[in-house]
């Protein structure tokens, strides 16, 4: 496992050079105690903020990497967003993004969610006081699980449905739906009526196949 202090040490960076960012996910509590030395931490840094987020890594020792999801000619970004990037120093290994984003369905080219859930995180970050990091609210990590297990993944596995039916508990519905609405549209009330009835395996084909837009 991957020294906790290090771990940490990372985000105290982040903060003290005052980089607005957000940890993306913490699948089955892995951070900071749990992560493996093979395994990275996604972290989603502001635009506005690259060109100084990248400054504060190089002058503490990181660099910068080829992406794992870089195969040369399919590492293509839609609508003028950021490339993915990806930054190492010892055993920490940083994925970094500068939008929320996820893979089209079509040829599996990398795009930006919604601006109105961009946005969103920057308004509605909530500050981890046990770790002293920042993290997604609740509303928009549902929205980022989803987009990310139907699009990225294509599959649910345990640790993201466990994880998704936590967030369901936790957010208001009516807010919810105006945000599904703009990754989903009107598939947006079968995807939560799965969920509600724990039938994760039925997502990824249902959505691939509905038709009434």
């Amino acid at each position: 496992m991957i020294d906790r202090k290090e771990i940490l040490d990372v985000f105290s960076m982040l903060n003290k050079n005052q980089i607005s960012y957000v940890l993306l996910r913490n699948i089955d509590k892995e951070l900071p105690d749990n992560l493996k030395e093979d395994k990275d931490i996604d972290i989603l840094v502001k635009h506005e903020d690259k060109g100084k987020f990248q400054k504060v890594l190089y002058s503490n020792g990181f660099k910068k990497k080829i992406h794992p999801w870089d195969f040369g000619n399919n590492f293509i970004f839609l609508y003028a967003m950021d490339k993915l990037e990806f930054y190492s120093k010892g055993d920490i290994n940083l994925d970094i993004c500068y939008q929320l984003c996820c893979r089209s369905i079509n040829a599996k080219e990398w795009m930006p969610i919604d601006q109105l859930i961009n946005n969103s995180v920057w308004e509605n970050k909530r500050c981890n006081k046990r770790y002293d990091w920042f993290e997604l609210s609740y509303e928009d990590e549902l929205v980022h699980l989803l987009t990310r297990c139907i699009f990225d993944k294509g599959e649910f596995n345990f640790g993201y449905r466990k994880r998704i039916t936590e967030l369901m508990r936790k957010v208001d519905m009516t807010e919810e739906y105006k945000r599904l609405n703009v990754v989903f549209f009107k598939f947006s009330y079968r995807l939560i009526e799965l969920i509600e009835k724990n039938e994760f395996d039925k997502i990824v084909n249902e959505y691939m196949t509905f038709t009434e837009y």
